[in-house]
Parts: structure tokens; sequence; C-alpha cells
């Protein structure tokens, strides 16, 4: 039997059902090795006393497993979110896109426009501040079942379930008049960002790092005709792109 002790009503559960069976227990071993009479006289006091010993170890050892069941939550939240932004780690993205087989679905890979230059000019605290507000656009503008992780730097990537191409380039276009829409305040300095995006389809069974780079190369194209808008991966257009993670700032 494995434990679960989650929430402190699960700490209470845990109590009672540990006293339950250290007073059953009890119950058994005393009938079963006492005479009627002598168990029977020794009932009451007995049982208070196994109580009284069970649940403080009980409650105790209850609290103990939901702080080892809240700091593995911790820790695994943070193997898997990154700590500046939140969004999901590269490596907990592949974790949760591997098992996909059904369903089509839109991968848009999306950078901030111009950040080297924002860091130099602004400092890297108004940087990390930029990739923090960024990243939570980009995850209150999708769904709950959809993944956002970050690749690297200031490259995300977006995974859209259910979701066709034309789905996903509407998607793109709203996050990037979101992120043109939003100020950024630094001190006295009220600061903007643009973001490019670029979109592919991936469908049932397709392969991940295909859909990718495809998205990559669209987003390339986005930053030479541009930047601060989204364009859909076109072989005819993006065939010649340069490789993923490339693209121009």
């Amino acid at each position: 039997m494995t434990w679960r002790v989650r929430t402190k009503g699960d700490v209470w559960r845990f109590t009672v059902a540990i006293s339950v069976i250290v007073l059953l227990g009890s119950l058994g071993l005393r009938f079963g090795m006492l005479s009627p009479d002598l168990a029977a006289r020794t009932l009451v006091p007995g049982s208070a006393m196994a109580l009284m010993l069970a649940a403080p170890i009980a409650w105790f050892v209850g609290r103990r497993m939901h702080e080892v069941h809240r700091l593995g939550t911790r820790l695994e939240h943070a193997i898997n979110h990154d700590l500046l932004t939140g969004v999901h780690t590269r490596r907990a993205f592949y974790e949760r896109t591997g098992p996909m087989t059904v369903g089509a679905c839109a991968v848009i890979v999306t950078d901030i426009d111009n950040f080297k230059g924002f860091n130099d000019r602004y400092g890297h605290f108004a940087g990390d501040q930029a990739l923090r507000q960024f990243a939570a656009m980009l995850t209150g503008n999708c769904r709950h079942a959809d993944i956002v992780a970050r690749f690297g730097g200031e490259e995300f990537v977006i995974v859209l379930r259910d979701a066709g191409a034309g789905e996903g380039l509407a998607v793109a276009e709203r996050l990037a008049a979101r992120v043109r829409a939003s100020a950024i305040y630094h001190g006295a300095h009220t600061l903007r960002l643009t973001a490019s995006f670029g979109v592919a389809a991936l469908p049932p069974g397709g392969d991940m790092d295909t859909a990718i780079q495809q998205a990559d190369r669209a987003l390339y194209r986005a930053k030479h005709a541009g930047r601060d808008r989204a364009f859909l991966y076109d072989p005819g257009c993006d065939d010649a792109a340069i490789p993923m993670g490339t693209a121009a700032e």
C-alpha cells in the first residue's frame, strides 16, 4: 500500500487510519494472548494507551509525509520549469510532447525582436523583466492544454493542441499584437517590445523537430520582412532558410 499525503486533510485521514489500525491490532493481541476476563478488564485502559501512543506518532509522521510531498512537488516544478519565466524547460517540453500521437497541432516559434540591443541599452535586470512579461503574455493567451517552453535566451516554442496551421497563425498574430501593445516599466522608463513569430503545422504522427524547424524558418522570414509579425511556414519561401536557432534578431 502506498500512502499519499498531499493535503492537511490527508494528514488527518492518515492519523485516523493508523490509530484505528493500532487500536484493532491492540485488541486482537489482547484477546488473543490474555484470558477473556483479563482482556475485558484491560480493554478500556489498554485501548486508551494504544490511542495515546499511536495518534501523536501518526500525526507527526503524516506531517512529515506531507512536507516531503510538498518539497517533491516544488523540486519537480523546478526541474520542469524555467526558473526565470516559469514556463516549461526544453527537456520538459519534449517529455510532454513525446506521447502526442493523435490530433493535429500547430507549432509556434517566437522570440523578442532586437533583444540583445535591449539588454545592452537597459541592462540585464530590464531584460529579465521583459522575458518574464513576454512569457506571461504567451501563457496567458494560450489554453491550459497548450504547451509553452523556453528553448533558450529569448526563444520560446508553443504547441497548440488540436489546432490547424490557420488557427496557429491567428494565435501568433494575436500574440504579436499583445506584445506590441504592452508596456514594460523600468524605473522612470516606459519600454516597448515587439516579437516575431513563425508557425508550422504538426500533422498526426508528425515529427516535432521537423515542425519546429519549419516554424523557425518562417520566423526567420518574419525577421527579415521587418520583424513584429507572424508568418506561416511556406515551403516555396522557406526551404532555403537557415537552420533552426540562427534567425536574426
